[in-house]
């Protein structure tokens, strides 16, 4: 069934390529539709978590994003004027040509992206693999890698990101056909969630109130989650070129500008609901509530529709996963591999050795996609069920918000010296490291140190749960007021 979806958006895809003349009265919508990209398989298990933790009807990443497209639309319009008028392919690009062309400052950037964005990858085939095993009823990761669903998943992935998006070595050509492949995938998951919260309501007792455990926990810790959610409407490599490259002009915006919030609003409109009756009636059996999606239909013997929560699942992580991996695969081909290969081509600079260079790049493209993918998938096996996954959506989003300051000075201050922007950018990465990753892996691999409670040299204001006396804040807050300080001073 899933390789079924995946090939009805493969035709999509290819059909538009041959017909994108027929788009342009509706592409407006199209491209509207295209930026639910943002949500991924964790729009239909995490946030039902963090409704679970918080009791917000709406997730706190989906009021950033929301509340950035109602009033951030003159940002918008001055992003999307500066990447047409740089000819920018990327975060990356738009950054460097802003600021003095600075190459070193957009392989930096490259390399925060893949830091920030493969373990999202990862958490994507995580969620299909275990919303899979939910499915059949016998979930157990698999001990020999051929035996692993999630692999031929992934690479049925890369293989479309392949053909739709590495036909030219030509960045600036815009891909129509996985543009509308997208926006089909958002019809379908918001239909499937819209859809859940129905069958929920119908089938389940809506009248529990809402548990004290989870109206006390509140807001804590949500406020750095919204502006995260912000920042990721232009620091997420694949929302960036969803959103600004695919753009044909601010005509785009302005339908984007209400489209984009009612379909945020929409799909999250079942999610509390089914994190309440997840709890109420699937709490006791310790089913975990990423996947009370799944695990609620299940209950009641409803197999239908339990597999569209896994499609509507899978067709979440799939775009994500393509377009990212395409985003991706662009700035390391332009950032880190072209200007190694153009100094080996200026060497000998016949019209041949040029024309070899366009059909390298294109390679380059390619293999990026698949390593990306296959760096992902083993970064998602090696994790197994540990809680290192349970957290990292927070943790790639904090990671790529480091990406914000860089950001602002390209737009508002260009004059800014890249050096100054690069050392700031250093800095925020290594506040993030060491205040938000480090104690997270520490705990998903359940490594202890003395130092971590003492910090080093017993100087306990350098202890990451403790750093410059911060003790009180909650960690993912600490780690993003931080690292936007640094970077942005």
């Amino acid at each position: 069934v899933a390789l079924i979806w995946i090939a009805i958006l493969f035709g999509t895809a290819l059909w538009a390529e041959k017909r994108s003349v027929l788009l342009e009265g509706y592409w407006h919508h199209i491209y509207s539709l295209s930026l639910a990209v943002y949500c991924t398989s964790w729009t239909f298990y995490g946030t039902v978590t963090q409704a679970l933790h918080s009791g917000w009807p709406i997730p706190p990443t989906f009021i950033g994003s929301i509340l950035f497209y109602v009033f951030a639309f003159s940002f918008m319009r001055k992003l999307l004027s500066l990447v047409q008028e740089h000819n920018a392919t990327s975060i990356a690009d738009l950054i460097a040509s802003r600021l003095g062309r600075d190459s070193a400052l957009a392989a930096i950037i490259t390399a925060v992206a893949v830091i920030g964005i493969v373990p999202y990858i990862a958490l994507q085939l995580q969620a299909i693999t275990m919303s899979y095993g939910m499915l059949i009823g016998k979930y157990q990761p698999a001990t020999e890698i051929w035996k692993d669903s999630a692999l031929y998943i992934a690479l049925v992935m890369a293989a479309f990101a392949m053909l739709f998006g590495t036909r030219s070595a030509s960045v600036s050509e815009r891909n129509r056909g996985l543009v509308l492949a997208i926006a089909v995938e958002s019809i379908l998951k918001l239909g499937a969630m819209l859809a859940l919260g129905l069958y929920v309501w119908l089938n389940f007792d809506m009248g529990n109130p809402v548990p004290e455990e989870i109206r006390y926990r509140g807001s804590d810790g949500f406020p750095a989650l919204i502006v995260l959610g912000a920042f990721a409407m232009f620091t997420l490599p694949h929302q960036f070129h969803v959103g600004f490259i695919e753009s044909n002009d601010a005509c785009d915006l302005r339908t984007a500008r209400w489209m984009f919030p009612a379909y945020m609003v929409l799909i999250a409109i079942p999610i509390l609901p089914l994190a309440l009756a997840g709890h109420h009636e699937l709490s006791a059996s310790g089913v975990a509530s990423d996947l009370y999606v799944m695990a609620l239909p299940l209950s009641k013997g409803d197999s239908g529709m339990a597999l569209l929560a896994f499609i509507g699942g899978l067709s979440a992580a799939t775009g994500m996963v393509i377009f990212s991996t395409l985003a991706l695969s662009v700035m390391i081909s332009n950032h880190w591999l072209t200007p190694i290969w153009l100094k080996a081509a200026w060497s000998n600079t016949s019209s041949d050795q040029f024309g070899n260079l366009s059909q390298s790049l294109l390679l380059a493209r390619r293999i990026g996609i698949i390593l990306l993918i296959m760096l992902a998938w083993g970064y998602s096996r090696a994790s197994g069920n540990s809680n290192v996954l349970a957290d990292i959506g927070a943790v790639s989003f904090s990671a790529l918000g480091t990406l914000a300051p860089a950001v602002g000075y390209a737009v508002w201050r260009p004059e800014t010296p890249a050096r100054s922007v690069l050392i700031g950018l250093l800095g925020s990465v290594f506040i993030w490291f060491w205040t938000l990753l480090l104690p997270v892996l520490a705990e998903g691999f359940d490594f202890h140190s003395n130092w971590f409670i003492y910090g080093p040299m017993s100087l306990q204001w350098l202890a990451p749960d403790h750093f410059l006396w911060l003790e009180g804040w909650r960690r993912l807050s600490r780690s993003v007021v931080l690292s936007l300080l640094v970077g942005s001073v």
